[in-house]
């Protein structure tokens, strides 16, 4: 029973993995932007909680009042179309992409 278990956290693991790479990093390209966006995000939010509920809020409904992104960027490449994800696979995108970037995950 454990072993089936451990079988499908780990391919529900490998699915939203492959998820994040098909919604997001399509687009953005590299990790090097996430590290970046991230490190704003912390800096203006500090909390796992509060950093989360800003990433999903903007890319619900993306703003010049939600963002964390310098104007001069806004400017040159505009604001983030507003995600046609429902909430649950946004909120899965959410979580692997804090898991994958957050400042506390690079100390270990």
């Amino acid at each position: 029973m454990v072993k089936i278990l451990a079988i499908l956290v780990l391919f529900s693991t490998i699915i939203s993995a492959s998820e994040f790479e098909k919604n997001c990093l399509t687009c953005h390209g590299g990790d090097f932007k996430f590290h970046i966006i991230m490190n704003k995000y912390t800096l203006k939010y500090s909390s796992e909680k509060r950093i989360k509920k800003a990433i999903f809020e903007y890319l619900k409904e993306p703003s010049i009042e939600k963002t964390i992104l310098p104007f001069e960027y806004i400017k040159r490449f505009g604001l983030k179309e507003k995600s046609t994800l429902d909430d649950k696979t946004l909120r899965d995108m959410v979580d692997i992409y804090y898991d994958k970037f957050n400042l506390q995950s690079k100390l270990y």
